[in-house]
């Protein structure tokens, strides 16, 4: 009696395995089959036609579920924000004494809204100003570096970040030329600018460029708020 319940049950269990290695064999041609080859239909199963989602959501093909919403990993996913500022100094140059730190040249200068597919037109990173503004409400990861001359007393350097100081940084070795820097994250809201000043009030306490790109100024979204 257990030898027939167990042949029944391999007969029941048999097609089922023989449709399974069917479906994988057919799994495995589609992986291996480019969509325009004249066999993709055969080996590959779309979604109906009356499938529907939501937001960003897809089919995820032989299933017909959906998969998880998609991040920003690509220019042509929407419904999500990126921005990215970053410049820095150009050439052979001196910033000595109290001023803001300018000159710069644009490195990177890019923004997607929630609504588009390509970089925006407009201008955010000024290097004549040396400011980054803020496109959108949002928290950005703020970094700041330099360079200190030799020979000088000492030099502070602040951070603002809408019209705040955000973060400090400096050089009171004047025995030696020394670059640092930091970063932060601050909220910012959309126009707020970010940009580096020289609070040294000696003449020779000097920003030095020697045009290895010590001096950069790199802000980009972490998240934002609206």
């Amino acid at each position: 009696k257990q030898w027939y319940q167990r042949r029944v049950k391999w007969y029941t269990i048999k097609p089922k395995i023989a449709k399974l290695r069917a479906d994988l064999d057919l799994i495995h041609k589609c992986m291996n089959t480019s969509r325009t080859d004249p066999n993709w239909s055969t080996y590959c199963v779309e979604p109906p036609a009356s499938f529907s989602s939501t937001g960003n959501q897809i089919p995820s093909g032989r299933m017909q579920g959906v998969e998880a919403p998609k991040d920003r990993s690509t220019a042509a996913t929407t419904a999500d924000t990126f921005a990215i500022g970053d410049m820095y100094l150009s050439g052979y140059t001196t910033k000595c004494g109290p001023q803001t730190i300018t000159g710069w040249t644009n490195s990177l200068d890019i923004y997607y809204s929630t609504t588009a597919v390509a970089d925006s037109t407009n201008t955010y990173v000024s290097t004549g100003s040396g400011t980054y503004t803020a496109p959108v409400n949002g928290y950005y990861n703020i970094c700041a570096f330099l360079r200190f001359k030799k020979g000088g007393n000492a030099v502070d350097v602040t951070v603002y970040a809408g019209g705040s100081v955000v973060a400090g940084f400096g050089d009171a070795v004047d025995q030696d030329w020394r670059s640092t820097g930091t970063c932060i994250i601050r909220l910012l809201s959309a126009g707020n600018t970010v940009y580096i000043r020289n609070n040294s009030g000696g003449g020779s306490d000097c920003v030095e460029e020697t045009a290895w790109r010590y001096g950069r100024l790199g802000v980009y979204m972490v998240g934002p708020t609206t």
